[in-house]
């Protein structure tokens, strides 16, 4: 876990801000929390240094675990497609200068997309991300669709997970979306999910409440909105989840003025196993999702690859939305996961992980799959 100014210090993380234009946000992990932290930004080979005290938390302490404190700082301010360079200090300790570059003007962009990594070997996991990486060294931000973790307290799977998806971490933005097994308790009761929310400063502009459980953010001519599909293990401390983000979601949507609106959502919108009927997801959003014109909304939670025909009001229609199942990025399959009669394509990956790459311009979304070894799964195109 360590960024090379001290054997205590790691972890180092971008993470995904409302306007990545002209805002970034930077994490790190550290043992030793009691000192304070700070990050330094400039422009490339600027001297024009600004300069940000970082915010710090114990992280929650599980089943006798060590005490960890999380540095966030957040900048503000930057100046849209410049290349900057930043090192963050922790008491007299400093780390050599590293670099990120906030979004450009230009309106096409790639993005990765993976679905759940849990795992109980997080080494799948990290080399998906790796290969991704590899070979998409020009996304913008990627995305990991709900269930980074197959236990949302085990301070050792958050360890594993950080670790070995280091290389994506620690060079573009993560938008990470809540799972089920985010809400989960080391003796596998529901559990709010405290270490989820410790880890990742998010957007705070969800519902009043559910700051951060649902948020939002643009990225070129795209709209992106997170969606908390949690209400099973959430019921007893947020009864109305599912309505409380409908409203908000349809103000949210209302007031964009992107071109392209996508969804990211951990659990998908019909009753499982597939019998037809949506469940209460699908019931509370798809109205929103089909008044609003989402163009696109990928789910995780099922462990396989599946893309749908275009729909709108249950039905076939080209005006309508796609909704694509994003597979897993980690080790644990499921061979009873359902196809869909809706579904356009399918493929589960039993043999090994796969990830999705999503392209936007002013005039199509892309979106991809691709197998763990980069063979093709899967391709569509939206265009207006």
């Amino acid at each position: 876990m360590h960024i090379g100014f001290g054997t205590d210090v790691g972890q180092i993380m971008h993470v995904v801000t409302a306007d990545m234009k002209h805002e970034h946000t930077i994490s790190w992990k550290t043992e030793k929390f009691g000192e304070s932290g700070n990050l330094e930004v400039r422009p490339k080979q600027s001297q024009n240094i600004i300069k940000v005290n970082a915010e710090v938390v114990e992280l929650p302490v599980y089943n006798g675990g060590k005490h960890f404190g999380l540095y966030t700082a957040h900048v503000t301010n930057l100046t849209a497609g410049t290349d900057y360079e930043y090192r963050i200090s922790v008491g007299k300790r400093q780390s050599a200068w590293m670099q990120f570059k906030t979004e450009p003007e230009l309106t096409s962009f790639k993005a990765l997309i993976f679905g759940d990594s849990q795992s109980l070997d997080y080494k799948y996991w990290g080399k998906t991300a790796r290969v991704a990486w590899q070979k998409n060294g020009d996304a913008a931000f990627f995305v990991n669709m709900g269930d980074l973790v197959d236990n949302g307290q085990d301070e050792w799977q958050w360890n594993a997970w950080f670790d070995e998806g280091a290389k994506l971490l620690e060079a573009i933005p993560v938008v990470p979306v809540m799972g089920n097994h985010e809400a989960y308790s080391l003796d596998w009761k529901m559990a709010k999910p405290d270490y989820y929310l410790s880890f990742f400063s998010l957007p705070a502009n969800g519902p009043a409440g559910l700051e951060r459980y649902a948020y939002s953010y643009d990225y070129g001519d795209v709209h992106f909105v997170v969606l908390d599909t949690q209400l099973n293990e959430l019921h007893d401390w947020y009864p109305d989840l599912l309505k409380e983000q409908q409203r908000w979601l349809a103000k949210d949507l209302s007031q964009t003025r992107k071109r392209w609106k996508v969804v990211l959502m951990h659990r998908g919108i019909w009753i499982h196993p597939f019998d037809g009927p949506l469940d209460d997801i699908g019931q509370t959003f798809v109205p929103v999702f089909d008044q609003y014109h989402v163009d696109l909304v990928f789910t995780g939670h099922v462990h396989s690859y599946a893309r749908t025909k275009a729909l709108k009001n249950g039905k076939p229609d080209p005006a309508g939305t796609i909704y694509i199942t994003t597979g897993r990025s980690g080790e644990k399959v499921w061979d009873k996961s359902p196809q869909k009669p809706m579904d356009e394509f399918y493929y589960n990956p039993l043999d090994m992980p796969n990830y999705l790459v999503f392209e936007a311009s002013y005039d199509a979304l892309k979106v991809a799959a691709f197998k763990q070894t980069g063979e093709l799964i899967d391709q569509t195109e939206i265009k207006k």
